[in-house]
């Protein structure tokens, strides 16, 4: 019920305007304004946070988790999405484990095993809902070229689709001990194939400028804030100097006072303000501490705008706002998506109190009646009460012998003199989770937030914030004055003003999920209309022209820079020869006008869903499309099911295929079709079904503080706290041997996928399959993959661009494949053995094996000889056994993941025998811990084998919006 009332208020919100009274839509500032607001009440975001149980693991451990969920517009808990998607990422960047967990009231628990199979180095865990993907969409850097390998333009949209703000947790994973209870850190990584030959160029100094509001306009004061770091993100401390013809002019620092240069305030930012003058151009000039030089220039600027400037001055907030507009114009402030005020603005200046806004991100939007605008800035209210804990712990020791029992009482922190936290009449029933662990066997990294900084800053912050609680330590002038700086250099639209204010600018592509869904469209494999096959050419032309130009601003941009260019040279950028590039690529250009994303007239699309714990619930589908696209709700299940799906156009009924069909759907047991009668059935076929599944595909590189620990603080100085207090990688072991080149090891691939799944991945992602075979060309794509008579070698050439990507530069793998590890290339096979193998119904896995990273795409260092190499080796079934093929789309979907229990020992009741050793680093893990009546918790545990001291650490949320933490 609260999710159909949830999605009429969604799509009653496009309407709404044109209900408002008259006195609310006569000014066109006041309806944007009133839309806004609307907007960020009635659709509210999710924001997600997950505590772990601790801050490393070893190859065999077991990382536990406890997630929440949060919605923007009460900031109660939400329950917008009953399924979260915790995800499991390798230090490479290739996904090791993904999870559905079961989401109740705004939280859920889970947990992944770590192998001692796998690899060892900094792994992430990610973590989202279906309903947060439609913020922050941006599209993936791509070669334009590449689109060209999907069906369509609007499929390789979808695949290159990419997500600003996820949350995301980086964490190290060890080796295995090779002694039990001796946890050294060593990390072995992956052994890549091919051994870069020489070393990592040494990361550059970058400067980087942000205008306050957004531009900079002539005539008018400015302010420029400033970060100094490397290309890997460590931050820089030096100063900063705003130089015309190399000649230094005077500016202003944050005091107000005119100097010639400004220096670093806090982790290598910093700001200056000048009047710019129209038709000049400035340079600014960053010197580091060392003598490291970094330059940017400031040109341009604007003739007519807005210029903003925000400040905090003891208990008030100052706007100064100077604007040389002949229009009205209209500032709001938003909180967390929610308009907290709206005003008619001119040039002049504003005051509000700090206790009339709300603690956290709030963003002043400056816009004209046209829904233009002028001027945006975020700026963060911090209060007192977030620097206190609301969950005080008692009984708490120095030290703990081996064995030791220890309670604990967790306290809710309220009363007078401390900030009451908002409660609800069941917070006693809801509790927190709670870790306790090894302070001495622990990591100190610096992603050290609770729910509280990730919820109020780091959530809406772009990147990475190293120790984000540093920022709540005091409410002061130097804590203040940090927070200002992090929002206006690396501060990030989570809330987007234009999509909240004007109609048509947002739409809801991901449905909020309050139990397993499956959404899909249904695609056509035939031209409706010959005609269009004549505007191939101009494609074909218009196509390649961008793919040239593209190529040839690479190569100018490398010459320039003194790199090697033989890459650009070889695929014939300069010279611009079309015509063979025409002729390559005609048929793959003639597919997009094959797949037209959306059918004409509707079809019905029948599901079946299978599984033992559900015989009943079989046919769980049978429904029209609605331009095109459908929409399944999955009864809730654990564990894995098999989920059958296929459509047909009732207007056009062929007797032979609908037998087929009506007869496949009454049992269970699908039956087996014989390649001849298989064929038959699908030169006939017209649609083929697609599903659209949420996962976010790409993941983002590590920054520099991700992979570097700091050490415990016994200071707030934040000069401390980054620059000295640096516990770097050289005290772990990092096996990984390197120059050289080695052969194959067959042992260790990157992806192991079963073959069935590897040909739907790659049918759902859009991507052709026989891209090198133009000879092999036929009208059904459905005879070329997964369903039985495809060819298995294109199967795997499409596998490794769905899974791979174009790497983010112009240059190709080095492929090779293997039947059972024996390469094609230059092995004489039996024909009835290739048919074999190029049959899917007879191969069970396919193993790929690569030296390319993820996580580094685009690296300047995947260059010549060093291009990445991919292996694909094809293992089928022993003794030419064959899979069950079908005619429609069949998978294997994950419902939510099972549950298990923490082992905590009890030594009071089975006392530890002489000599019994405990090797326990987590010695306490709750992820529900109830409260009682009077707001407490009371924790009975007991200590490892060894003497240490203990870290506590506590996460939860209040049914009316509170933090919990410690």
């Amino acid at each position: 019920m609260f999710f159909l009332r949830f999605l009429l208020l969604v799509f009653s919100l496009f309407h709404v305007v044109d209900l408002l009274p008259q006195e609310i839509t006569d000014s066109g500032l006041t309806r944007l304004a009133e839309r806004a607001r609307l907007f960020g009440e009635r659709i509210p975001q999710e924001k997600v946070f997950v505590q772990m149980d601790n801050t490393c693991y070893f190859l065999g451990d077991t990382i536990w988790f406890s997630a929440f969920t949060r919605r923007t517009n009460s900031g109660r808990p939400s329950k917008i999405s009953r399924v979260l998607y915790a995800e499991l990422w390798n230090h490479d960047g290739f996904l090791v484990e993904r999870k559905l967990v079961e989401m109740r009231d705004g939280r859920g628990s889970g947990f992944f095993a770590l192998p001692d199979t796998l690899y060892s180095g900094y792994f992430e865990l990610r973590a989202y809902t279906r309903w947060q993907l439609n913020w922050g969409q941006t599209e993936h850097f791509h070669i334009p070229y590449t689109e060209l390998l999907f069906y369509n333009k609007s499929m390789a949209k979808d695949f290159f689709r990419d997500y600003e703000k996820l949350y995301s947790r980086v964490f190290p994973v060890y080796d295995k001990p090779q002694i039990e209870g001796i946890f050294d850190r060593d990390m072995t990584f992956r052994p890549l194939r091919r051994y870069f030959k020489s070393e990592p160029t040494p990361p550059s100094l970058l400067l980087s400028l942000f205008s306050e509001g957004g531009n900079l306009v002539a005539g008018m004061p400015c302010r420029v804030a400033f970060e100094a770091a490397m290309e890997d993100g460590e931050y820089v401390e030096g100063t900063t100097s705003l130089l015309i013809k190399n000649e230094k002019i005077r500016i202003k620092n944050e005091q107000g006072e005119e100097v010639t240069e400004v220096r670093t305030e806090n982790r290598g930012r910093g700001t200056f303000t000048f009047t710019p003058e129209a038709g000049k151009s400035y340079e600014v000039v960053f010197t580091s501490s060392d003598g490291k030089t970094a330059k940017q220039k400031l040109k341009d600027f604007e003739k007519e705008g807005v210029s903003l400037q925000v400040r905090q001055e003891g208990d008030q907030w100052m706007f100064d706002i100077h604007t040389n507009l002949d229009k009205p114009l209209g500032m709001t402030i938003m909180h967390e998506g929610v308009t907290c005020r709206f005003a008619q603005i001119k040039n002049e200046k504003l005051k509000i109190k700090s206790e009339e806004l709300k603690a956290g991100i709030n963003q002043v939007t400056i816009f004209d009646e046209e829904g233009r605008v002028w001027a945006d800035r975020l700026f963060f209210v911090t209060k007192p009460e977030l620097a206190r804990p609301t969950i005080s712990i008692a009984g708490l020791k120095d030290e703990y012998q081996p064995f030791e029992e220890i309670d604990l009482t967790l306290t809710l922190s309220k009363g007078e003199g401390i900030h009451p936290l908002p409660m609800g009449e069941r917070d006693g029933e809801r509790g927190f989770s709670l870790s306790v662990r090894d302070a001495v066997r622990q990591d100190n990294t610096f992603d050290s937030g609770n729910i509280m900084t990730e919820m109020l800053l780091a959530s809406e912050i772009k990147g990475f914030v190293p120790q984000p609680e540093w920022y709540f330590e005091k409410d002061d002038e130097e804590h203040r004055r940090a927070l200002d700086l992090l929002m206006m250099t690396q501060g990030w639209r989570r809330f987007t003003w234009r999509e909240m204010a004007l109609p048509g600018a947002w739409e809801i592509t991901h449905p909020a999920e309050q139990s397993q869904m499956v959404t899909g469209t249904v695609n056509k494999y035939y031209i409706d209309n010959p005609n269009e096959a004549d505007d191939l050419s101009e494609m074909i032309n218009q196509t390649l022209k961008e793919h040239y130009q593209a190529l040839d601003e690479q190569y100018i941009e490398r010459k320039e820079r003194g790199l090697d260019v033989s890459d650009y040279n070889a695929m014939g950028s300069v010279s611009k020869d079309y015509s063979h590039e025409k002729q390559k690529n005609l048929r793959r250009v003639e597919r997009q006008f094959e797949e037209r994303g959306n059918i004409k007239n509707e079809v019905r699309v029948h599901a079946e869903f299978v599984h033992p714990e559900y015989p009943r619930q079989g046919i769980i589908g049978d429904m029209t499309t609605q331009k095109g696209r459908f929409r399944i709700d999955l009864p809730r299940f654990y564990g894995d099911c098999l989920f059958f799906i296929g459509a047909q156009d009732t207007t056009k009924w062929n007797r032979r295929i609908n037998k087929l069909f009506k007869k496949k759907y009454r049992q269970y047991n699908w039956i087996q079709m014989e390649d001849d009668e298989y064929e038959r059935v699908h030169e006939d076929a017209e649609f083929y079904v697609r599903l659209n599944f949420p996962y976010p595909r790409w993941i983002k590189p590590y920054s520099y503080y991700q992979v570097h620990y700091a050490n415990f603080r016994d200071t707030t100085t934040i000069g401390r706290l980054i620059t000295d207090s640096l516990h770097l990688m050289d005290e772990i072991i990092i096996r990984a041997r390197r120059n050289g080149l080695r052969r194959l090891d067959l042992s260790k691939p990157a992806y192991v996928i079963d073959a069935y799944e590897a040909g739907n991945a790659v049918m759902d992602a859009g991507l052709i399959t026989d891209l090198y075979s133009p000879s092999r060309w036929v009208k059904n794509p459905m005879q070329v993959i997964p369903w039985g008579s495809g060819n298995t070698g294109e199967i795997a050439i499409a596998s490794v661009l769905n899974y791979l990507s174009d790497m983010g530069m112009y240059s190709r793998f080095k492929y090779t494949l293997y039947f059972d590890s024996i390469n094609t290339d230059w092995a004489i096979l039996d024909p009835g053995v290739c048919r074999r193998y190029s049959r899917l119904e007879y191969i069970d896995k396919m193993f790929i094996y690569t030296d390319y990273s993820p996580r580094r795409e685009g690296s300047e260092r995947f260059r010549q000889d060093n291009h990445p190499s991919v292996e694909v080796s094809l293992h089928k079934y022993p003794d030419n056994s064959r899979r069950v093929t079908y005619r429609d789309r069949r998978y294997i979907l994950h419902g939510f993941a099972y549950q298990e229990d923490f082992y905590h020992p009890d030594y009071k009741r089975n006392p530890p025998k002489a000599g019994q050793k405990d090797h326990r680093r987590t010695l306490y893990w709750n992820p529900d811990l109830k409260l009682d009546e009077n707001g407490e918790a009371h924790v009975t545990l007991y200590n490892n084998s060894r003497r240490t001291q203990i870290k506590v650490e506590a996460n939860g949320l209040t049914s009316e919006g509170g933090f919990l933490y410690n």
